[in-house]
């Protein structure tokens, strides 16, 4: 193994040669014996009896792709042992999340409940369920309460006092632990539907949970679950490689949680449990068609949820919570997710569930605890539940006030602000000359990559950036990295040619290149100072678009009338002088020197304001030249003027 290979596993916390031999080759031996639960020997006994005296089980699960894969997987587990079973996955609308009162008491007849991926907070309802005669078998991952509900027993890693040695399973990991317990070996038959759960759930890939990710990925490319197989001929069409834990997190996974989401989770647990094969592709074409719908409403609060923080957020909030009545409820903790990456902020959103109820999902960045935030305040909410990077919760609309105050002054007084500025880390510092196939192949041993074993990402820091080129219809771009004499081909997408700078210090991962087998740099950050000519390209985009400016945008643009007179005083001069331009960054900082106070942004507006008049034009040939235009004008005709003054009065 190469020392750059070495020094990465070290920087990762693996810094015994065993552990290193262990990580790199992930195997059923890794798997931990599921009698290691502290109720297990109870749990199985209780099934086994239930089976034996011809009681009914009803497996109680969720909504998403870790609760529907877990239901599954006990669902075909207690089949297969000849029990009388039956599934019960709420609709997120109709039921909301988790145990309810409501579903527990329609539960009449059954002897055994088992719930999966939901059920640690459910004091009440698993005492109704007592009440009502059943056993109950507490199967979650999520994090504990003080008081935990009084079932009969409980298989939760993160439970006070528990044996287990590894705490990170998903839900969809309890239960098929749960699943080995109960059926031995035959169990492994279902690893790929726990990968899948594992994957799409974002728990740590490590330790057991990268042995089942491993051997899951192996078993779906090889031998995999009806329904998955039928998923992936209808979703991967143009697969040239195995399926990995990419196309799991982006693909699959997506297609499995629409169900639950929009529609019913019950589609997506028959695809898992199914196997005729006719209707298994209905299933899947019924999955990708919903997938396709859940993006459309997605995109929709997106843009919705960044103008209302645009025009109305606070500025100096460390968090972002907003609502809205008609916001799908399905759909906003995956706008929230999106919504935080952009202002790198713990983001929550809500729809209204019932009249003066909201229900939502929180989303959280790296190194803020979202769920010990809105613990916090536990007594506010109606229900609430989840984990360090996401939660869930219900709050009644007159107290969202109230939470938005506390939450903000909570994550002020535990959270230093370096914790809210942009960061992209890095695992290693490179050179070209270092980049080879070889190297390449050392990294690929680590895969799968997800949480907490993210995909290898490299800086070449100080690189002249050469040769670039615009591909893709110039939404993307092609270049070479230069430095020490040596260079690698790279490529960046969603950015196009015109913007990417000529030396930069650049991150990104390696592949190689199918088409002529060599090495390349999938590059997703540039980091390096903004030429102005950029700073005035990024300002126009900015002013070009729709909706009203918040503060922070006034503060950044906006120049009052009297500052846009010295403005036309000095192009005004330009033209009368015919001062020519390599272009608008250089013009704009012209008008700097002879406009005090000015920035390129501001500079920006002027010019947007002055074209939307009719007043100014900027003719471009080999350079740029400024025309006046003669008349009167008047501010109230540019749109632009108009919007950003108002925020003024």
């Amino acid at each position: 193994m190469s020392k750059l290979t070495a020094s990465l596993l070290c920087a990762r916390g693996i810094e015994d040669p065993e552990e290193a031999r262990a990580f790199l080759n992930p195997d059923a031996g890794q798997l931990n014996d599921p009698f290691l639960f502290a109720d297990m020997r109870d749990a199985v006994s209780t099934v086994k009896h239930t089976i034996a005296t011809k009681g009914k089980i009803c497996v109680y699960g969720d909504y998403d792709a870790d609760g529907i894969s877990a239901s599954a997987i006990l669902y075909k587990t207690l089949s297969q042992m000849g029990a009388k079973v039956e599934v019960f996955l709420p609709n997120r609308m109709e039921h909301g999340y988790g145990l309810t009162m409501e579903n527990v008491e329609r539960l009449k007849g059954i002897s055994l409940l088992i719930t999966v991926d939901c059920g640690i907070t459910s004091t009440q309802e698993i005492e109704c369920a007592r009440e009502m005669g059943m056993a109950t078998i507490l199967t979650d991952h999520h994090e504990c309460p003080h008081i935990l509900p009084k079932a009969d027993y409980i298989l939760n890693p993160k439970r006070p006092g528990e044996a287990y040695p590894f705490d990170s399973l998903c839900g969809a990991g309890v239960a098929f632990k749960f699943s080995q317990a109960l059926i031995g070996d035959a169990a492994l038959e279902m690893i790929d539907v726990a990968a899948l759960a594992t994957i799409a759930d974002i728990v740590p890939l490590l330790g057991e949970n990268r042995a089942i990710a491993a051997l899951g990925l192996r078993r779906l490319n090889e031998d995999p679950n009806p329904g998955i197989g039928a998923l992936v001929k209808k979703a991967c069409t143009k697969r040239v490689a195995n399926i990995d834990a990419q196309t799991v997190s982006f693909v699959l996974a997506p297609r499995i949680n629409a169900a639950g989401r929009i529609s019913t989770a019950k589609v997506a647990f028959e695809l898992l449990t199914e196997n005729d094969a006719g209707k298994l592709e209905q299933l899947a074409e019924e999955l990708c068609t919903l997938n396709t719908d859940r993006q459309q409403r997605q995109e929709k609060v997106v843009a919705e949820a960044m103008q209302m923080q645009e025009e109305s957020g606070a500025p100096d909030h460390k968090i972002i919570v907003l609502y809205k009545q008609d916001w799908d409820i399905g759909i906003v903790g995956l706008a929230a997710s999106k919504v935080s990456e952009r202002y790198v902020k713990p983001t929550i959103l809500l729809g209204e569930s019932e009249p003066g109820i909201y229900t939502g999902s929180a989303r959280s960045i790296p190194g803020v605890n979202i769920y010990e935030a809105l613990n916090s305040q536990a007594k506010l909410y109606e229900k609430f539940g989840g984990h360090a990077g996401a939660a869930g919760l219900t709050i009644r609309e007159d107290r969202l006030p109230q939470l938005i105050h506390r939450l903000n002054e909570f994550l002020k007084e535990h959270y230093d602000e370096e914790v809210f500025r942009p960061l992209k880390t890095y695992d290693l510092r490179i050179a070209p000359a270092e980049i080879s196939n070889s190297l390449i192949s050392e990294f690929e041993m680590l895969r799968p990559f997800g949480f907490k074993n993210e995909q290898v990402e490299l800086l070449v820091d100080g690189a002249h950036i050469e040769d670039i080129r615009s591909i893709g219809e110039d939404k993307h771009a092609k270049f070479r990295i230069s430095k020490g004499g040596k260079s690698v081909n790279a490529v960046i997408f969603g950015t196009q040619a015109a913007e990417v700078p000529g030396r930069a210090d650049v991150v990104g991962t390696l592949n190689v290149n199918t088409f002529d087998m060599k090495p390349q740099m999938i590059v997703n950050t540039l980091s390096y100072d903004e030429s102005p000519l950029q700073k005035v390209k990024r300002a126009r985009a900015h002013l070009g678009k729709a909706g009203q400016p918040g503060e922070a945008d006034r503060n950044a643009y906006f120049i009052c009338r009297e500052k846009l007179l010295e403005v036309y005083a000095v192009l005004k001069n330009i033209e009368a002088k015919r001062i020519s331009f390599q272009d608008e960054g250089q013009l704009a900082q012209f008008v700097e020197k002879y406009a005090a106070g000015l920035t390129e942004e501001k500079v920006a507006f002027a010019l947007v304001v002055f074209e939307e008049i009719g007043l100014l034009e900027i003719q471009k040939n080999d350079k740029i030249h400024i025309v006046i235009h003669a008349g009167k004008r008047e501010l109230s005709k540019s749109a632009v003027y108009q919007m950003y003054v108002s925020g003024e009065n």
